[in-house]
């Protein structure tokens, strides 16, 4: 479970920032007609960072995937274009890792539109990984209704912007929108897998995560990262914890009540 906790971690910063950091570093570039503006140093870091977090990020996709072959069976996600979320992850995946190419070669001619299409592609692509994650979770578990899986993958999404802040410059701006989807995300489980979870207890590390992502915004400048790291494992732990005892609950498994918890 700890892996398992690693890897969603990974994934998340490693997608969500393809949204947050090339949005962000967006007002940093100069606008058309705009004579002598020069790129920040910020740009600059971020086109030696964005493809190795990208191929991170979908590295660490395919070992989740892989680790758990039963849950990725019963999510349709192999073949990957078995489902829509398999089918979605196999048309972006590929044209974010292009955009991040792009924002490579392109170097200081990236301009600003440029820089917000890279983060819309980048945006999309983490909602794609956020709607095969949910599906993965479910596996052969306990189901959601349509508009639950939907709000639930939001979650997952808001979680992943918030990741993204780790390597964006500035103050952080998405580890309220984070610290909220984490709070409402065992709440919105089914009731029959929420049960167990709370049972271990695991309503407290979801509330540490949650205050630590709430509170990142307002904590002095040397701490915002450090908090909103801390937030952001706990988070994976809830995560994977609900993927592993969702896949407990399938039919023909043994559930163990007891299964140990991190906190």
């Amino acid at each position: 479970m700890v892996l398992d906790a690693l890897l969603i971690c990974v994934l998340l910063v490693g997608w969500g920032a393809q949204a947050t950091a090339p949005w962000r570093l967006a007002a940093a570039l100069p606008a058309p007609g705009e004579p002598g503006a020069q790129a920040a140093a910020g740009l600059r870091l971020w086109r030696y960072g964005a493809l190795p977090l990208a191929l991170a990020g979908l590295m660490a996709a395919v070992t989740l995937a892989s680790r758990n072959p039963d849950a990725t069976i019963a999510a349709h996600l192999t073949p990957i274009l078995a489902s829509g979320p398999g089918r979605l992850l196999a048309i972006l995946a590929p044209a974010m890792c292009g955009a991040v190419l792009i924002t490579v070669l392109a170097g200081p001619r990236l301009d600003r539109t440029g820089a917000r299409v890279v983060a819309g592609l980048g945006l999309a692509a983490a909602a794609a990984a956020a709607w095969a994650g949910e599906a993965l979770r479910a596996g052969d578990g306990p189901e959601s209704a349509t508009s639950t899986l939907a709000v639930l993958a939001l979650c997952r999404l808001s979680l992943a912007l918030a990741a993204g802040d780790l390597v964006t410059p500035g103050l952080p701006r998405w580890g309220v929108a984070g610290g909220l989807a984490l709070a409402a995300y065992l709440p919105l489980l089914p009731a029959e897998l929420r049960r167990p979870l709370l049972a271990q207890g695991l309503a407290l590390t979801c509330g540490a995560g949650a205050g630590l992502l709430l509170l990142s915004r307002w904590l002095p400048a040397g701490l915002r990262r450090i908090a909103l790291l801390l937030g952001l494992l706990l988070g994976a732990i809830v995560l994977a914890q609900a993927g592993r005892v969702s896949q407990e609950l399938a039919p023909g498994m043994d559930y163990a009540p007891d299964l140990p918890t991190i906190r």
